[in-house]
């Protein structure tokens, strides 16, 4: 073990390292603080650009912006009213009044506190659950993952917005498009409508460029978003967020990174439950919940807690099961594909020195991130809403294309990102959710594969699926998650 820490350890000793991790914490803050680019975006375009890394250097720039992009959230919540990330909706509820009191200061310190102590919970979590899930996941065979991989799908209903039935059509495209190109069992082509360039089958990564990050660039030229975000910024003051706020605010703290531990091994859930979750519970305890909404600090603390713990409680299914925990998991899991490692139990057997690297990266990552924070959060970093989005779109549609090229040197993974772009653009106008679709993409493929051997293996029966009790508790737990599901929607018809 110590070994194994030892080597993993030594992947962070060089300058160079340590500046790819700084660069990956500024830039997912600069996609959180501004509105409309959000951590989700800034993953899914640097996956690409990380191709020529080393593994271990990938996932750590990536987890490194996944931890910038949700804590940046904050500033412009804080500073605007306008959430930079979903995650930190809530954030606005109390930030901007304090902000409004002349406050703001006070605030965004508070939030960078409890940014901290929600990303070090998630870590600890990280660090504690996944090894022991791992290993209960070494028992697993074909008709294990596809029970697994069932329940991680049942996400596509509860990710589906408004609309199950909408969610769900969404999905099963998905699906079907991940049946494009070469049989896994026979190697085959199909489904290529005699078209040679899809033999290879629809790359995810492309697609996932196409429908968050282009779709969201098409959105943002219709409507115009030309404007400067600043306009309504407000000046950081001579407030001060104190130790003794901290202490009486750490019960609040602790339950609202369990909160977002718990919500975060939910695959699918995100970070978007755990606040409002958090803030729910956050003023349920109060002894004067009359005051939130109206700038009680406690509610900043709430939710910025939370949104930070779902990051390491969201790595949890991903590392240990190979299910993405929430949407920027599933970029994540995409990344690690690129450079030939498979997410799931075995990747703890047979790179444990992996394992051990995402481990302190993530660790760094939460310490530059405050570092960062605490020296540009009050000042420099809230200058960045002043920069017109007319000179950021460009940009953004450039180096996304030119990592799509950057993925395998083929024009081909270009144009799937357009043509995504343009589907994940109709289906916002039709309010179609594509989060489904990602998650099938990224799931579809090793459904079939597991699905086939499954069959294979039980000579054309799955009731092995109802009698291995591993099995058997996927099943149950995808039925509830259907349940859960259906029942809420019901309830807000």
């Amino acid at each position: 073990m110590f070994e194994t820490l030892t080597g993993a350890f030594a992947h962070f000793t060089d300058l160079f390292t340590l500046l790819l991790l700084s660069g990956g914490v500024l830039l997912g803050l600069l996609f959180g603080i501004i509105p409309g680019l959000t951590a989700t975006l800034a993953v899914i375009l640097l996956v690409p650009m990380t191709y020529g890394m080393s593994a271990v250097a990938s996932i750590s720039v990536l987890i490194g912006v996944y931890i910038g992009g949700i804590s940046g959230g904050l500033v412009s919540a804080i500073l605007l009213g306008m959430p930079g990330t979903p995650s930190s909706i809530t954030t606005a509820f109390d930030g901007f009044p304090l902000a409004k009191q002349g406050k703001a200061r006070k605030a965004l310190t508070a939030g960078i506190a409890a940014n901290l102590v929600g990303t070090l919970t998630g870590w600890s979590f990280l660090v504690a659950i996944a090894p022991q899930l791992a290993r209960l996941a070494l028992q697993f065979g074909p008709f294990e993952y596809v029970a697994v991989i069932l329940f991680g799908l049942t996400t596509v209903i509860s990710l589906s917005g408004g609309s199950i039935f909408k969610g769900c059509i969404v999905g099963i495209l998905g699906l079907a498009i991940c049946t494009i190109g070469m049989d896994p069992i026979t190697g085959m082509p199909r489904n290529t409508f005699g078209l040679d360039f899809l033999s290879g089958g629809i790359n995810a990564v492309p697609a996932m460029i196409g429908l968050f990050v282009v779709a969201e660039v098409f959105r943002e030229c219709e409507n115009q978003a030309v404007r400067i975000m600043g306009d309504k910024l407000r000046v950081a003051d001579d407030s001060r967020f104190t130790w003794q706020e901290f202490i009486r605010g750490l019960p609040n703290l602790i339950r609202s990174s369990l909160i977002g531990v718990g919500i975060g091994i939910l695959p699918g859930i995100g970070g978007s439950l755990a606040n409002f979750v958090a803030y729910d519970q956050a003023k349920k305890a109060s002894p004067e919940p009359e005051s939130f909404g109206k700038g009680n600090i406690q509610g900043v603390l709430a939710s910025e807690s939370a949104n930070n713990a779902v990051i390491g409680g969201a790595l949890i299914p991903m590392l240990a099961l190979g299910i993405p925990g929430d949407v920027v998991s599933a970029a994540l899991m995409g990344g690690l594909q690129l450079h030939g490692l498979e997410p799931g139990p075995l990747l703890f057997t047979e790179n444990p020195q992996f394992v051990s690297a995402v481990y302190i990266a993530f660790l760094i990552n939460a310490i530059l991130m405050f570092v960062f924070m605490m020296l540009m959060g009050n000042r420099i970093l809230p200058k960045l809403l002043l920069v017109p989005k007319k000179y950021l779109l460009p940009i953004v549609l450039v180096a996304s294309t030119v990592g799509c090229y950057n993925l395998g040197y083929s024009i081909v993974d270009m144009w799937t990102a357009v043509v995504f772009g343009v589907v994940g653009y109709v289906m916002g106008k039709c309010n179609y959710p594509v989060t489904p679709m990602i998650i099938s993409l990224v799931l579809g493929k090793m459904l079939e594969k597991q699905l086939r051997l499954a069959l294979l293996m039980g000579k054309g029966s799955l009731l092995p699926l109802f009698t291995h009790p591993l099995c058997l508790l996927f099943i149950i737990l995808a039925l509830l998650s259907l349940f859960i599901s259906f029942r809420r929607a019901r309830r807000g018809a």
